[in-house]
């Protein structure tokens, strides 16, 4: 009688589908012993739950983008807190002059004007304080990096999982057969 072969158990890894872009991202792991599943925020709970309230998006919290107005170049920032109070903070700093915001910084540098919220900042992801919020802001300014647009500190980590998925994300843009 033979013995049965120990099999390793197999590991999986979930990701949020959001169209083909999310398949064409997980091709990459095809030729591993990574598993792939996939889960959705098109939820029947969310299908039945009745919801007239209209919220506010800077009461929210995640990743914004801060864009001069005068030569557009950006600041990609992170906040816990709701997106309104982290932008006061940075009109703060341009009014007193101060040393805490990169955004304001710049705009006083170069005479620049500060506008309102609405036309300065977008909201780039919605997300709670987690430790995903520090990867995905670390996307978000490494994509500012690649178009030679940031304002942040200097970025010299050439992250290439970030580099691959910039590159299938334009594929996919300009070949959307693929």
């Amino acid at each position: 009688m033979t013995p049965h072969p120990i099999v390793p158990p197999k590991k999986w890894c979930t990701f949020t589908y959001f169209g083909k872009e999310t398949l064409s991202f997980t091709k990459i792991f095809k030729h591993t012993d990574l598993h792939i599943a996939y889960r959705t925020n098109n939820t029947l709970q969310k299908h039945l739950s009745y919801n007239t309230t209209q919220v506010d998006k800077y009461t929210l919290s995640g990743i914004y983008r801060l864009t001069c107005p005068n030569c557009n170049r950006a600041y990609v920032g992170q906040t816990g807190r709701d997106f309104h109070t982290r932008y006061k903070e940075h009109f703060r700093a341009f009014q007193h002059n101060t040393q805490q915001s990169k955004f304001a910084q710049h705009v006083t540098k170069h005479g620049h004007a500060f506008s309102s919220i609405n036309s300065t900042m977008e909201i780039m992801q919605l997300h709670r304080k987690s430790t995903n919020l520090n990867t995905l802001v670390k996307f978000y300014i490494h994509k500012e990096f690649v178009s030679n647009n940031h304002l942040n500190e200097e970025y010299a980590n050439n992250n290439q999982i970030f580099t691959t998925i910039l590159n299938v994300c334009d594929n996919m843009a300009t070949n959307p057969s693929t």
